[in-house]
C-alpha cells in the first residue's frame, strides 16, 4: 500500500519517513499557507533524503503563475491542490493529487489526476486510486480492508526541538504496515 506524508518541515521527519520506507513526501510550496517550506530549507532536506517522490502541496496558491517558480524550486514529481486550486490551471506540467473534502465530487474534472487524497470514504464516486487519511490504526485497518484504497497519508509534525519529535501514529502506522506485508 502506497504512504503519503504530507506537511513535512523538517530533516528529522523526512529522513525518518525515508527511512520507514514512506513513498511519497508532501511539502507545503505556497509561501503564507500552513507548513510552508522555504526553497532554500527545502533543498538542505532533499538532500540529505533520497528515495520517497516529492510532493509540492500547492494548497492556497491564488496566482497560476507561481507554478513556473515552483517547479524550478522544488521540481516535485507530483502536485497535490484541491478543487478552488485546480480551476486555476488550463492543464498542470506533472501528475498531480487531487485533495477533496468529505462532500466534494471528484466527477467532472478538467482533467484526470493521478490519485484522489480524502479524509474519509463518505463519498465513493471516485473514479481514480483513492489516499485515505488514517488518524489511528482502527482507520489503517480499514483502510487495509477497502478494495478502492490504494494508499493511506498522515502529516508531519513540528519538531519539539531540533532532532526531537514524537513519532508515535506514524511508527505505530508504519510499522504495522511493515507486519502486514
Amino acid at each position: 500500500m502506497l504512504v503519503k506524508v504530507g506537511g513535512i518541515t523538517n530533516l528529522s521527519d523526512a529522513r525518518y519517513c525515508a527511512g520507514m520506507g514512506v513513498e511519497m513526501l508532501g511539502f507545503g510550496v505556497v509561501e503564507g499557507q500552513d507548513n510552508y517550506l522555504d526553497a532554500e530549507k527545502f533543498q538542505e532536506i532533499r538532500g540529505w533524503v533520497t528515495g520517497p517522490r516529492v510532493v509540492a502541496e500547492l494548497f492556497g496558491i491564488q496566482h497560476p503563475e507561481a507554478l513556473e517558480t515552483i517547479i524550478k524550486n522544488y521540481r516535485p514529481d507530483y502536485l497535490e491542490l484541491g478543487l478552488k486550486e485546480i480551476a486555476l490551471f488550463p492543464s498542470l506540467p506533472v501528475p498531480f493529487i487531487l485533495s477533496l473534502k468529505d462532500t466534494e465530487s471528484s466527477q467532472n474534472l478538467p482533467y484526470p489526476p493521478s490519485y484522489v487524497h480524502r479524509d474519509s470514504l463518505s463519498i465513493s464516486d471516485d473514479d481514480y486510486p483513492v489516499i485515505l487519511r488514517v488518524f489511528s490504526i482502527d482507520d489503517l485497518k480499514s483502510s487495509l480492508e477497502n478494495s478502492k484504497v490504494h494508499g493511506i497519508s498522515m502529516r508531519g509534525n513540528k519538531e519539539l526541538r531540533p532532532g526531537l519529535k514524537d513519532y508515535e501514529l506514524l511508527a505505530e502506522v508504519l510499522e504495522q504496515l511493515d507486519e502486514d506485508n
